[in-house]
């Protein structure tokens, strides 16, 4: 009967145990149940969480970076500006060392060199020098004269006219400091003829007349004064002339043959020679003497102008 009992016991004890250990492990699995649901909905959040908080360390790194590297250019910059200002700052130190250097060794130059008397321009006026150059005017490159002289004839001409007399015109161009110049010359010359027996001559021929236009060139081989107006210089050229009342004679009959029959006629011819010039004032004092030879029939005529005049610009 205890035996029974005591098996009936231990059945129910079993019984509820068993229970206890089913109803224990529903439990459990429950829990268990919701524990995971919860911890992963935990876990979903903390990963967001972290990742955000990720991202925001990352973006303060790079703008503390970004801050640090800014910093040091700055600071890159300052320093080279304080460089150049301290550079600028030498510098000017060294340049007004030396500016008060040669103040005082040019202060000390004129204490040691005595000092030019001073004129006294109210006892003593000075009237200023009246130049071209003082009043800013430049001498023009073209000039033109007036001049004349004697002529001289020579050559078989001679036998038959005497010396007589020239007017010549110059328009020249020669520029300032060039010794090279072009000149156009107008003349008028006029030979006196010999009188009735002189060298075998029975009358006394006409006198004849001659124009000229020569082209030269002049070429100036020293010069002196002011502006270099003053010269030795030489002139040549050709160009044309025109004869009037101008006759050849032939002595051995006396019989007066003329080149040109009379008549006024042109003829080409060559003329050179050399000349001083000399400023006085705003003008220029020439002298001048040219061989000129003129291609006549016959014999050529020849003849020797001596011009004195002046030259303006």
């Amino acid at each position: 009967m205890k035996v029974r009992i005591s098996l009936s016991a231990v059945a129910v004890a079993l019984v509820v145990a068993a229970t206890s250990a089913s109803a224990q492990a529903d439990t459990t699995r429950r829990t268990t149940s919701q524990q995971r649901v919860r911890v992963t909905k935990e876990a979903k959040g903390e990963v967001a969480r972290r990742d955000s908080a990720f991202i925001r360390d990352s973006i303060a790194r790079a703008d503390s970076i970004t801050r640090v590297e800014t910093m040091r250019r700055d600071s890159i910059a300052r320093a080279d500006s304080l460089a150049s200002v301290e550079r600028a700052r030498r510098d000017s130190v060294v340049r007004d060392s030396t500016a008060r250097a040669d103040s005082i060794r040019a202060d000390s130059i004129a204490r040691a060199t005595p000092a030019p008397a001073t004129p006294d321009t109210i006892r003593n006026p000075t009237m200023p020098e009246m130049t071209s150059d003082s009043f800013g005017m430049q001498r023009s490159s073209f000039y033109f004269g007036l001049g004349g002289g004697p002529n001289i004839p020579t050559g078989t001409v001679e036998d038959v006219y005497k010396t007589g007399f020239n007017v010549t015109v110059p328009i020249g161009w020669q520029p300032v400091g060039s010794p090279f110049g072009l000149r156009l010359d107008l003349g008028y010359s006029r030979l006196n003829g010999r009188s009735a027996g002189e060298n075998g001559l029975t009358s006394q021929p006409d006198d004849p007349n001659i124009w000229s236009a020569t082209a030269n060139a002049t070429l100036d081989l020293v010069r002196w004064g002011e502006n270099r107006r003053g010269a030795l210089y030489l002139v040549g050229g050709g160009g044309v002339f025109r004869f009037t009342d101008f006759y050849n004679f032939d002595r051995s009959d006396n019989d007066p043959e003329s080149a040109f029959e009379g008549e006024p006629v042109t003829k080409g011819g060559l003329t050179g020679g050399a000349g001083l010039s000399f400023p006085i004032g705003g003008s220029s004092l020439f002298v001048e003497s040219r061989y000129t030879t003129a291609y006549t029939e016959g014999e050529n005529t020849k003849w020797v102008p001596v011009v004195i005049g002046l030259k303006w610009r």
